[in-house]
């Protein structure tokens, strides 16, 4: 009974908002959708009004059944996360937590099929990543930033154009790939293996080229993930960090004082590249993606095996960097903005230096014959 309510429900929310990515349903509190990153209400027959605590639940025993394992993570972490297939096909990635006291429920609209690299508009030297043998290429970002699309179009952009077999390692899997000219074993977190640095000592054991980590989220994790990348495999997983500069400090955050000076060794040596990326509104509706980018030259394996010996900061070599791929929040904002994809608001609230990014945007509007300045009209006293 709880799995036919929940097929209703959800059938009735695609059927209300069919461009939503997500679909929220608090406990106590009005079901929404986000459109484009914004939330709005969503009118359900079955629902007047606020949900109840009851109907979440019901809910939540739609999407968990009688699984022990996620009914375990429910009790002793707080939440869980489900994958959930709706009868009419579409996928979903379900998280189910408790808050003040109740049930709540967010579901993610899963993708058909990877999106295809070219069609992301992520900064051109992302296009050399499929190509690469071996190595760590960490994606990351916030919540709902993208990284999960970009990653699975990583992988499906290696099986289009290399014969090699690709392990991915997810919680639960999202975008199913395509062969390709390869193979692909998708395996997913609770039914395929127990815990993700397991799930990557496993897979070193099935001949993998690469492996697809779907998230980097403890000290274990990490480091067999540094592991496989130092043994010739190219690893490619997500950490949820702001920017590139974050990353590769939370990855050597992971290991403590005692084993810092190796654990900056093992990534100056395995690191490829970074890719951070930040969804801003976009005119005219839909989101565009702003995306930083540092591959592993010279100075930042410096940088990270040195640690603060190194004078030049993350930011100070992406900057000096632009000339061979290299890019910036900020110059990557300034860019749709002058493009005409985003407004100069978004540009600004989204600003990693504001007052850089804002003579970056007057530049801009400068080359266009616009005012830089909004105050106009004014004239000295007496003149």
């Amino acid at each position: 009974m709880p799995r036919r309510i929940l097929d209703a429900v959800i059938g009735a929310a695609l059927e209300s908002s069919p461009r939503a990515s997500d679909f929220l349903f608090p406990a106590g509190g009005t079901p929404g959708a986000l459109l484009d990153g914004a939330f709005a209400p969503l009118a359900l027959p079955s629902v007047a009004g606020r949900l109840t605590p009851h109907q979440t639940t019901v809910l939540a025993r739609g999407l968990v059944g009688n699984d022990a394992r996620l009914l375990a993570d429910l009790s002793r972490r707080g939440s869980c996360d489900a994958g959930y297939r709706h009868p009419g096909g579409t996928r979903f990635r379900a998280n189910i937590h408790r808050a003040g006291g109740s049930i709540g429920l967010v579901l993610r609209r899963l993708p058909a099929c990877p999106a295809r690299l070219q069609d992301l508009d992520l900064p051109p030297a992302l296009a050399r990543l499929p190509a690469l043998a071996d190595g760590l290429v960490l994606v990351v970002g916030a919540t709902g930033s993208g990284k999960s699309t970009t990653l699975s179009a990583l992988a499906a952009a290696i099986l289009e154009t290399r014969p090699v077999h690709v392990v991915t390692l997810e919680d639960p899997v999202e975008c199913l790939l395509p062969p390709g000219r390869g193979a692909v074993s998708q395996r997913e977190l609770g039914t395929d293996f127990p815990d993700f640095a397991e799930g990557l000592r496993a897979a070193l054991r099935q001949a993998p080229q690469v492996i697809v980590l779907g998230e980097a989220r403890d000290r274990d994790t990490v480091d067999a993930a540094l592991a496989a990348a130092e043994t010739g495999h190219l690893v490619l997983a997500t950490l949820h960090t702001a920017d590139c500069a974050g990353a590769l400090e939370r990855v050597l955050a992971f290991f403590g004082p005692a084993e810092e000076k190796l654990a900056r060794s093992r990534l100056a040596g395995c690191l490829r590249y970074v890719v951070a990326q930040r969804l801003l509104p976009r005119l005219g509706g839909g989101r565009a993606v702003s995306a930083e980018v540092l591959f592993a030259n010279l100075r930042v394996r410096e940088r990270i095996a040195g640690g603060q010996e190194s004078s030049l900061g993350f930011a100070d070599i992406i900057e000096q960097g632009a000339p061979h791929g290299m890019v910036g929040f900020d110059a990557a904002t300034a860019a749709l903005f002058g493009a005409g994809v985003i407004s100069e608001e978004t540009a600004l609230a989204k600003a990693s230096d504001r007052a850089a990014l804002a003579r970056a945007l007057d530049a801009v509007k400068t080359a266009r014959g616009l005012p830089i300045s909004n105050i106009a009209g004014l004239t000295l006293e007496g003149a």
